[in-house]
């Protein structure tokens, strides 16, 4: 379990629940319906990506956010990660909120809402989705080649590629170079909440699922089948995931819409947290 002491990634302090015998750290403020916030999946994910919606949307919503198994302050195992794994642990999640829930997330994360909203509808009101995956995008199964090259990451090798790309330097690259547009928003306490996360012992095990596909999730299926109100909020300069992929998911439910929030990439919701939240909240007013 993890014994370290809690990261500042939210201006509350977690509370955990048990998923499987692990700790899976949870945060709650706010009044109102609740939403859910759900990170994306990288080598430094955690709720700290949600900071900004987890402000901005509490006088209208009773806001929870979680930090995914191996990440974040929830505990980090050396097991091999799986996406159903946090579909369960949002499910769980859900199910302890008890109330029909907005679900805001992003990326991969999102390919884990709409799987959780499409397996229990009567708890999902509706989805915020930025930037979402999961269609044509991260949703081939992995195979054999996948699981070979996870075991060598999993070894020193894997170790010493996993220390260079999490350090302060490294950190810095990945968010100017895939998840920020605008690079004054990549500030010395950014840099530093990512990285912090990304450092912590066992940080490693989940991350390395997600570079050899272990974590893709094909969502198409069940995507097609929510009945709830869905907003796609998406930065124009996203290059990882660009703005072109909104077309899929557009055409593939007629109960989605989008925006496009100008100057700014994949983390849309960190980047332009004020445009944003406002976007989901007059979403989630409806």
């Amino acid at each position: 379990m993890n014994t370290a002491s809690a990261l500042p990634l939210l201006p509350v302090p977690p509370t955990y629940v048990d998923w499987r015998g692990y700790k899976v750290a949870t945060y709650r403020a706010g009044v109102g319906r609740p939403t859910l916030l759900i990170h994306s999946i990288n080598a430094a994910a955690s709720a700290f990506e949600m900071r900004g919606p987890f402000a901005q949307l509490q006088g209208d919503n009773e806001v929870h956010a979680i930090d995914l198994l191996g990440y974040g302050n929830s505990d980090r195992p050396d097991r091999i990660y799986q996406a159903e794994d946090y579909i369960d642990q949002i499910g769980a999640q859900l199910a302890r909120i008890g109330a029909p829930t907005a679900l805001v997330s992003s990326s991969l994360g999102a390919a884990y809402a709409v799987a959780a909203a499409d397996r229990w509808p009567d708890l999902v009101r509706s989805l915020v989705l930025a930037c979402p995956v999961g269609i044509s995008q991260l949703a081939k199964p992995a195979g054999p080649i996948a699981y070979a090259f996870y075991r060598l990451l999993h070894g020193p090798v894997g170790r010493l590629i996993f220390r260079l790309l999490t350090s302060d330097v490294g950190t810095r690259f990945f968010l100017g170079r895939q998840a920020y547009y605008d690079q004054a928003s990549i500030t010395a306490q950014t840099v530093a909440g990512f990285a912090s996360s990304s450092q912590r012992p066992g940080a490693y095990y989940a991350p390395i699922c997600f570079l050899t596909g272990i974590l893709n999730c094909d969502i198409a299926a069940a995507y097609g089948r929510l009945r709830q109100p869905i907003l796609l909020i998406w930065g124009r300069q996203a290059t990882t995931t660009p703005v072109s992929k909104s077309d899929e998911f557009l055409s593939a439910n007629p109960h989605a819409r989008l925006e496009v929030i100008e100057n700014a990439s994949m983390l849309v919701q960190d980047e332009r947290p004020s445009e944003f939240s406002r976007l989901a909240r007059e979403f989630l007013a409806k």
